[in-house]
Order: C-alpha cells, then structure tokens, then sequence
C-alpha cells in the first residue's frame, strides 16, 4: 500500500515546510511539487483507503501483535509507555491506532482553551473575510469546509487552530472548550494526505476531504466548531460524542491513523496562542495565549 505522508522525491529528503512556502522556490522545488499534486490527485484515493482499513482490522495473532506494535512505535515515535492496556489486547492495526492512554498522562489544563489532540500546528490565526490559511499564501472558505455558508457568517472575525497528527500521534480527539454539541454533520469528500508536503501543494485540500464538523455552542454563548478532517489511509473516522454536554478534554471522536483537526472559535471568544507551523501541542494542554 503506498504510503503517501512518506512520498520523497530526489533531492527532496527532510525539505522543511518553510523550504516549501518559500515566494522564491526553486523552479527544480515548483516541478516537484506540480509532480506531487498531479499524483495525488490521479490516484484512486477513496479506493485505496478502503482496502487499507480492511487490511489493518485483519485480527493479528496474539504472539505477533507487541513485535508489530513494537516497531511501529519505533518507526513512527509512538510512546508505548503512555498506552491503556497491554499490547495484546489490541486485537488489528485499527485498534492498536485507537489506542486509549492511561489516566494522568495528559493533564487538562484549566484554561478556556485546550488543544483538542496531539500533533503539530499547521497554523493558527483569524477568520478573515469568511477565509482561513491553509499554509502561507494560501487560504480556503470556511463556508467549503464546514458545509453551512450561515454557520460560517457567525464564525467571521474569529480565531482557528488547525493541527496535524502524524501517525505515531495519539489518534483521539476531545473537547477543546466548555461546550454543548449541538450537531454533527458527514460532508462527502474525497481522502487526500494531510502530510506537510501535500497540504503544500494541493489548494483547498481540507473543504475537498471527507470529514466530520462539530458544531457548538460554548458555555459563553459563542459558536464554535471542530472540524475532523479525513485523510488518506483514514476513512474510519469514528464520533464518540454526537450530542449532549462536554468540557474540555472529553473525547469527541477518533482518527484511524492520523490526520487533521481544524477548530474555529467565533470572534469574541477566547482566542488560540499564536503559534508558528511545526509546534508539538499536547492534548489538554492550554491553547490560549499566556497571561502577560
């Protein structure tokens, strides 16, 4: 199966995002990432991410499961130390990727605002003119993304935070705020790769995946939403919490293995720390600028 988050091309090992958003990008950098985006939008996406969940839900057998699971952690970064459970009880790849941790290991902070995973920031700012940036230079409708131009106007002159989970990251998602879900909607889409290099070069990337939108409305009266972004390889995104009260840190969903989460507060509710692309957040860790 390929792994598309791994796609290096000649002279493109460790290329940095930054190397990427460059305005004076190479002309050797434009054609790889036109190769790039041309494969990626050829490939039969939503086929191969079907066969991929049937492949990693075979159950394994008991003796194999802690090698398997052994060197994927070693692989990929996944700390087997903070796991819920004993490596054989993960039955298949998918629940192994579903993994639960053991109380205590993410502590929730108790701020307005939490980071509702693991993962690394793709970027954070304002909702400007009903737009919000994908990268650097490129942005997207926050009407596309979450299927509700209305829903959309309330969020305008809010704040976003979008977060990438790689695939050795903690794979559930939680609250990042004092809320009551209101409703969650399924928008159809298509499972492009969440990965740096193709959140680069493909426009619009997000609002065109399959995904999950939670819309809310926080103890303070505000709107907000939390955006579950499938991905390639991801097509079993699953909802835990499809109504009813949450505070910060219940969980809300899970990822199969790794992808997105876009959350859009409205303006006048507490507001995300400004961060640069990159940064590792913890889930339950305060989202929100420091005092001072």
């Amino acid at each position: 199966m390929p792994r598309l988050w791994q796609i290096a091309w000649p002279g493109q090992t460790n290329v940095a995002p930054e190397a990427l958003r460059a305005a004076n990008a190479s002309p050797r950098t434009r054609r790889v990432s036109a190769l790039r985006r041309l494969l990626l939008t050829a490939l039969p996406k939503v086929a191969l991410s079907r066969a991929c969940g049937l492949v990693v839900s075979i159950p394994l057998p008991r003796w194999f499961r802690p090698r398997l699971y052994r060197w994927f952690a070693a692989r990929y970064g996944a700390d087997l130390g903070e796991i819920d459970g004993d490596l054989h009880t993960f039955r298949s790849l998918q629940q192994f990727f579903r993994r639960p941790l053991r109380n205590g290991t993410r502590p929730r902070a108790s701020a307005a605002l939490v980071w509702p995973c693991d993962g690394r920031i793709v970027t954070t700012g304002p909702v400007d003119r009903g737009r919000i940036a994908q990268v650097k230079g490129h942005d997207y409708s926050v009407a596309d993304l979450i299927g509700d131009a209305d829903l959309a106007s309330r969020l305008e002159g809010g704040c976003q935070a979008t977060i990438y989970l790689a695939p050795g990251d903690y794979h559930r998602v939680h609250a990042p705020f004092a809320c009551s879900v209101d409703q969650v909607r399924a928008l159809p889409g298509t499972l492009f790769p969440v990965n740096p290099p193709a959140v680069q070069c493909i426009r619009d990337l997000f609002p065109r995946n399959a995904r999950h939108v939670f819309r809310c409305t926080l103890a303070s009266g505000h709107t907000g939403v939390v955006v579950m972004v499938g991905a390639y390889n991801v097509g079993g995104t699953i909802v835990t919490r499809a109504a009813g009260d949450a505070v910060p840190g219940d969980e809300i969903g899970q990822f199969g293995f790794g992808s997105t989460v876009v959350v859009i507060v409205a303006a006048g509710a507490p507001t995300f720390a400004t961060l640069p692309p990159e940064t590792k957040v913890r889930m339950g860790s305060a989202a929100t600028e420091p005092p001072g």
